[in-house]
């Protein structure tokens, strides 16, 4: 548990993995990256590819494709869904910078 909050401690992997919780798999791989919102979106570029990504990747919640910036969910994707869902369809009930 302290892995999954540890993950979901920062609003720019969370948005990443929430986007990806409505996305079907695709044959080919995975989807452009999502684009992040808000505050957070504000030169995070760098910290996205060069932190985040590889964060989520290493802990393989997200499959990341450096070359496409494709990302698909990871092996462990599953593992976080539930917690993933409650954020999501809490999200109006929720300050704006959580998510």
């Amino acid at each position: 548990m302290d892995e999954y909050f540890t993950v979901l401690s920062d609003i720019q992997r969370r948005q990443i993995l929430v986007e990806l919780l409505d996305r079907s798999p695709r044959a080919d791989g995975g989807e452009p990256l999502p684009e992040l919102t808000g505050d957070s979106a504000k030169g995070s570029e760098m910290m996205v590819t060069h932190n985040h990504l590889p964060r989520l990747a290493e802990a393989d919640f997200i499959v990341w494709d450096q070359e496409t910036d494709e990302v698909a969910k990871g092996p462990r994707f599953e593992e976080i869904r539930p917690l993933l869902e409650l954020i999501d369809s809490h999200a109006g009930e929720l300050p704006e910078e959580w998510i």
